[in-house]
């Protein structure tokens, strides 16, 4: 447990990164919007643009909101794992 919580709370890296992931969940996350409006796709890059933007958030935190942090990549990560359970076990929900 100790290497999730040194993993997980650690100090946020930065602005310059929380600028790069949340700069590519505004990607993601346009991109999902064209893609189900015109092309009627998948939802993949709905779930990676809310898994981006939570950790570009926890990134771009100040130093000693560690706890804050943590809990926003515990989102991050969260999101993910669903993504892959909804996958695992609907995957026409996801692909139509």
């Amino acid at each position: 447990m100790g290497i999730f919580q040194r993993k997980l709370f650690r100090k946020p890296d930065g602005r310059r990164k929380g600028l790069i992931f949340l700069s590519l969940s505004s990607i993601c996350l346009l991109t999902w919007v064209y893609t189900s409006i015109v092309l009627n796709s998948s939802h993949f890059f709905l779930f990676t643009g809310l898994a981006l933007g939570f950790s570009g958030f926890a990134e771009s935190l100040p130093l000693e909101r560690r706890r804050s942090a943590g809990i926003l990549r515990i989102f991050a990560v969260s999101i993910l794992i669903m993504f892959l359970g909804l996958l695992a076990s609907v995957p026409e929900l996801l692909f139509e």
